[in-house]
């Protein structure tokens, strides 16, 4: 057949594969990143199954991306107009995403109804100059693990755990008492927030880390080593796993990610974080909120926008949480009776209402590397506290310049 003869037909066949695929054309489509991995991934697979199930119209088309990677691609690919319509991530960036234009606000859209299913400390480190940017999925703190051969009762306060720490020690000096990454301002939050310190003073950026009460607070954990002798100078979180599991420690202050170390560990209990007995004050640790953000260069925000709502409704976080083992930031999910009972997410869901939002402004980021030399001066290695935090403070403030 010559080429004039057989072009009618290819043209035919053509329009026919143009029309046999209008179906799935005509959807609309959703593109959506994730970092999930495991359980967590298999429970959001499937909620997106039922979801399209509920919206024959939308296909969503779910992407991972490596964790480390992502804000860096999320950056980069989204502006150029390569990136998702939503996307899944940390609450730390949100700052960054804001002041670029990444990501869009949803005030307009979002309803109280919508906002009272949510833990309200987990809405906070999404909003950014007065602006919310996304649902909160999962939130991550830290909490007071124990040996309960050693320690058979939580302790109310810090008086309470230095007396039955020093105690425990006298009996058997290979016991310590208490145990966590000395130097890491992420675990010193909890007594930093707990002498009534903060890492900014206001909104404008001015910084407090050097401020008589995150002075005192850095002495007070000096002590705990020096003084009290109930923790080690050289501590590790692989030193901290393996003190714990050998039941040589008592105490270890940690997230929910601990539990996966303790698979062969008989006897563990969690329990909210205690009162500073100095001050009167909670021990807050830092909340890190893991939210579903939405591209401002999406084409399809509206819908995006319904996507969002649903795999942040009750019935989906009570999914992610007995499916994929997330603390969710839903309240009612933390009612139903699957869940009562369960002592690790009922610690983990008090602790929640007492914690202090980690910083989402890119300013936080010049914070860590100073704060983690001064630490280890004014705690490790028994230098000035004030001298350390203050050498500290003025290495982020010229930064910033």
């Amino acid at each position: 057949m010559s080429v004039r003869r057989l072009l009618p037909w290819l043209v035919l066949g053509w329009l026919l594969g143009c029309s046999a695929g209008d179906g799935a054309d005509d959807r609309t489509r959703l593109v959506l990143w994730h970092s999930y991995r495991g359980a967590e991934l298999a429970a959001l697979e499937a909620a997106l199954g039922r979801y399209e199930a509920a919206h024959p119209e939308v296909k969503v088309v779910p992407s991972g991306i490596p964790y480390d990677a992502f804000p860096n691609k999320v950056s980069v690919a989204t502006p150029r107009g390569n990136g998702p319509d939503l996307f899944i991530f940390a609450h730390d960036r949100v700052g960054d995403w804001a002041a670029a234009g990444v990501i869009e606000p949803i005030g307009f859209w979002a309803t109280e109804p919508l906002l009272d299913r949510f833990f309200r400390s987990t809405l906070s480190p999404l909003v950014y100059r007065g602006e919310l940017y996304g649902l909160p999925l999962a939130f991550k703190t830290l909490a007071l693990y124990r040996d309960t051969a050693l320690a058979p009762d939580a302790p109310a306060d810090t008086a309470a755990l230095i007396a039955q720490a020093k105690a425990l020690r006298a009996e058997d000096p290979s016991v310590w008492g208490l145990g966590y990454e000395l130097d890491s301002l992420y675990f010193h939050a909890p007594w930093l927030h707990g002498f009534g310190g903060a890492v900014y003073a206001d909104e404008q950026d001015t910084l407090a880390l050097d401020s008589p009460a995150a002075i005192r607070s850095v002495e007070f954990v000096r002590g705990l080593v020096a003084v009290e002798r109930i923790v080690p100078e050289e501590l590790t979180s692989a030193l901290v796993t393996t003190l714990f599991k050998q039941r040589k420690l008592a105490y270890v202050v940690s997230g929910p990610w601990f539990r996966a170390e303790l698979a062969e560990h008989g006897g563990w209990a969690v329990s909210p974080l205690p009162t500073v007995s100095e001050s009167g004050l909670k021990a807050k640790p830092f909340l890190g909120v893991e939210g579903i953000l939405l591209s401002a260069h999406s084409k399809q925000k509206r819908a995006a926008f319904d996507l969002m709502v649903f795999l942040s409704q009750d019935d989906e976080a009570l999914s992610r949480l007995l499916q994929g083992g997330q603390l969710v930031a839903n309240k009612a999910a933390y009612q139903d009776p699957a869940v009562a009972g369960d002592a690790f997410v009922e610690a983990f869901r008090d602790q929640v209402e007492d914690t202090v939002s980690l910083s989402n402004r890119p300013h936080m980021r010049g914070v860590w590397t100073p704060m983690k030399s001064a630490l280890s001066r004014g705690i490790v290695h028994g230098e000035s506290p004030a001298d350390a935090l203050r050498d500290a403070a003025a290495v982020i403030r010229r930064a910033a310049e």
